[in-house]
């Protein structure tokens, strides 16, 4: 790979200043990797160039969104290309529930833009205010939704990319069957034999996943762009919930909370989300009232057609977890008391203080990081989130 001072400029938004370097040298995650460089790309003319030259020159491309990721696949020593300039246009198709969107979209801009005709997109990542549709397609993100809905790739329709050489195209969901990248009979059965059979999967390519589909969108979605680079997403829509109603179980062990995670999930909730001592540690620094001796915090959603019935599924999930009782035919064992009331939370309470989380953990981790990525300049201040963080107050202490 050629050294920064070396690298050639294919394009005019590729740029080697030590600054812009310095700024994408870390995204969320702990790794810090300065880049050979930095581009960012108004269109996909500019992203084409850009990737003819990285093939000629044999010059690693390291694509990223807003650098919201933890494991650290937005840094590296090559050229990290920056979406966001110029891929940031939305395309509604209301009446069929989709939406085309540029790369660089985040998830909070579809849910605003659809919001007022009844709809949101499902998955519902915490970093969701900043995250882009880039990003989030070339990781399969989940969220605390992931229970209900799944992951990225059961809401995504097509992708616009360009690929290794620079070619621009289109890839539909059915479009076609191990057209692009073949797979015998007998690897297929192999995946299937070999494969871990688990509800969400995000370590390496959806093997299988492709080899039961065949549909070229499950490999590609999930793959870090390292099959091609995503300029357009159509995210397929759904419509909002009724009525939302939702609580936070505080326990005094992981154990004693994973024991209840089965019961939980009989009442079919709609958002699970755990949030560890680490981050109530955090958070207790902002100054939020939680109760003594809380190993582990668990925000359970339920979305139902009636208010009666939201609310009536939460004390269900607040009485069970409270209870001395031991339910061990229900699937759940737990025993206790409660060291304070249980108070069902309104559906913003119960996620702001995780919603701030991920950019929140980057920044303590490295004081002074900065990013110079438009989708991340929105994300709340520090005096905002301590203001969210604080309104969830209400929580059920189950030992």
């Amino acid at each position: 790979m050629p050294h920064a001072a070396l690298l050639p400029a294919p394009v005019p938004s590729l740029t080697t200043d030590e600054r812009v370097r310095a700024a994408y040298s870390e995204g969320a995650g702990i790794y810090r990797i300065v880049p050979a460089g930095v581009a960012l790309p108004r269109g996909v003319e500019e992203l084409q160039a850009l990737v003819r030259w990285a093939a000629e020159t044999r010059t690693p491309l390291v694509p990223r969104g807003a650098g919201s990721g933890m494991p650290g696949g937005g840094v590296g020593r090559g050229v990290v290309v920056d979406l966001s300039p110029g891929f940031h246009w939305i395309a509604p198709d209301w009446s069929h529930r989709a939406v085309w969107v540029g790369a660089s979209v985040t998830a909070a801009d579809i849910s605003d833009a659809a919001r007022p005709f009844g709809l949101r997109l499902a998955p519902d990542p915490s970093s969701g205010a900043f995250a882009t549709s880039g990003g989030l397609t070339a990781t399969n993100a989940a969220g605390p939704r992931s229970v209900r809905c799944g992951s990225v790739r059961a809401w995504v329709d097509a992708v616009e990319i360009v690929e290794a050489d620079g070619t621009a195209r289109r890839v539909t969901r059915g479009a076609g069957r191990w057209e692009r990248f073949v797979v015998s009979p007998d690897q297929r059965r192999l995946v299937d034999a070999r494969f871990p059979k688990t509800r969400k999967n995000s370590s390496g390519y959806a093997l299988d996943r492709y080899a039961e589909s065949g549909d070229e969108l499950d490999l590609l979605i999930g793959a870090e762009g390292t099959l091609a680079l995503v300029t357009a997403v159509r995210w397929r829509l759904e419509p909002i919930p009724p009525d939302v109603a939702g609580a936070s179980l505080g326990f005094g062990s992981l154990d004693a909370l994973a024991q209840a995670v089965p019961f939980l999930i009989a009442l079919n909730p709609s958002a699970v989300e755990l949030l560890d001592r680490t981050f109530l540690e955090l958070v207790r620094g902002d100054g939020l009232d939680l109760p003594a001796g809380i190993e582990g915090l668990l925000l359970v959603e339920f979305e139902r057609d009636t208010r009666a019935a939201a609310r009536g599924v939460v004390g269900d999930a607040v009485r069970r977890c409270t209870s001395p009782r031991r339910w061990i035919g229900e699937g759940w064992s737990g025993s206790g008391p409660c060291e304070s009331s249980p108070v069902p939370h309104s559906r913003a309470s119960l996620r702001h203080g995780a919603r701030s989380r991920s950019w929140r953990t980057a920044v303590c981790r490295s004081s002074g990081w900065r990013n110079t990525s438009p989708a991340f300049a929105r994300r709340p201040s520090a005096a905002a989130c301590r203001s969210r963080c604080s309104a969830t107050r209400a929580t059920v202490m189950c030992t």
